[in-house]
């Protein structure tokens, strides 16, 4: 219990060390900012002092999950340690737990794709850009994730966070705007010029909303519920329809050919995915990037495949990994100058590394009121 005091006691003194060196920066007080730098690496040194391993949730080999402890790994020249300070639960996260989204080696494995922390270590490469103390955004790698006390990524895949930006804020800076983004990009890059999208009311969904707005792209949004409509088409939403109304394939039918909506952007795969691409003009794409229905798979017909459509699934990765470093930093910037505007994400709730369930369970059951997000 001691040990434990102690630890938060350099953890709180570390955030207010870090509010007040990046308000100092503002106003280039140079001296004072070296002072405070120093106390505040001190005070990360001091949380890890006597410390050889800490907590992170793990998938176990019958896909449960676990909170263990792990050992510090050896850092190299080419990555830098991350003490973690918030990480969100995203659905493709809670995926990946069920060995169901971008698994490529069996568990046990970290989860967690993105957070926000305070660097710890940082190995030489990096040490130009990156120092001690950086509040910055991570990305995970490998086997390690964020949903834990500590993460290790690679130098490249840690951008500092904006002086007005919140770890809580910083920590949703990936899966979700990137998304949006590399959407963006390929309906431009494709000629649609509207769009259909499932879950609408989901963090991702009203970001959506936003972003195409912005850039003069229509979108249809699908629901389940009446009581979120409102909200949707006062960020911009063109049509808001709920999935559950008898007359809802036929609304469907009648406004994606009116708006020559030829993309469909789907979280929920399943059956529902093949309802919504029979009610779509002909040449249009679906692509699926997500399955909060439970159910993997897509069951097309002949018959479909003939109506002149395309299916496909559409990972994020897959997309970011084409950038360029210029490229990624760029939209890095653009996200983090973004975050309480166009690409904000509401927080619904925070829960401890401890409560990981009932973090995993308030996340499925409220999507649509927020982002769930573990704090550390």
């Amino acid at each position: 219990m001691l040990l434990e005091s102690k630890s938060m006691f350099f953890v709180e003194s570390m955030n207010h060390l870090i509010l007040l060196f990046n308000q100092l920066r503002k106003y280039k007080f140079k001296t004072k900012v070296t002072k405070i730098q120093i106390k505040l690496n001190q005070s990360i040194i001091n949380i890890m002092e006597g410390k050889t391993t800490y907590k992170a949730v793990q998938v176990q080999p019958d896909f449960t999950l676990k909170v263990v402890e792990i050992e510090f790994p050896q850092l190299t020249d080419d990555q830098v340690l991350v003490k973690m300070a918030a990480a969100p639960i995203n659905p493709s996260d809670v995926g990946k737990s069920k060995g169901r989204y971008g698994v490529t080696s069996p568990p046990p494995y970290g989860v967690g794709i993105e957070g926000a922390g305070i660097i710890a270590k940082v190995g030489k490469n990096h040490e130009g850009r990156l120092k001690v103390g950086d509040r910055v955004t991570v990305l995970s790698d490998g086997n390690l994730g964020t949903w834990a006390e500590y993460t290790v990524t690679p130098g490249y895949k840690v951008y500092p966070i904006h002086p007005d930006n919140s770890f809580e804020e910083a920590a949703s800076h990936f899966v979700n705007p990137a998304t949006v983004f590399m959407m963006l990009k390929e309906v431009q890059k494709e000629g649609h010029k509207a769009v259909v999208q499932s879950a609408a009311a989901s963090s991702l969904g009203k970001m959506l909303i936003r972003v195409f707005k912005e850039n003069g792209i229509k979108t249809i949004n699908l629901v389940r519920r009446d009581d979120v409509k409102e909200e949707l088409l006062s960020l911009g939403a063109d049509y808001v329809l709920n999935t559950t109304d008898a007359d809802f394939e036929t609304k469907l039918e009648e406004i994606a050919k009116k708006e020559q909506a030829t993309k469909f952007y789907d979280a929920v795969c399943g059956e529902f995915t093949v309802k919504v691409l029979r009610k779509l003009p002909f040449g249009s794409v679906v692509n699926v990037y997500g399955g909060l229905s439970g159910d993997i798979n897509v069951p097309i017909t002949l018959m479909d495949l003939f109506g002149g459509k395309t299916i496909s699934g559409f990972m994020l990765q897959a997309h970011y990994g084409k950038l360029s470093l210029e490229e990624k930093m760029k939209l890095a910037g653009h996200i983090q100058s973004s975050l309480k505007t166009t690409l904000k994400s509401n927080v619904a709730k925070s829960f401890s590394i401890d409560e990981i369930e009932k973090a995993i369970e308030h996340s499925l059951k409220n999507g649509s009121t927020g982002k769930t997000i573990l704090k550390f």
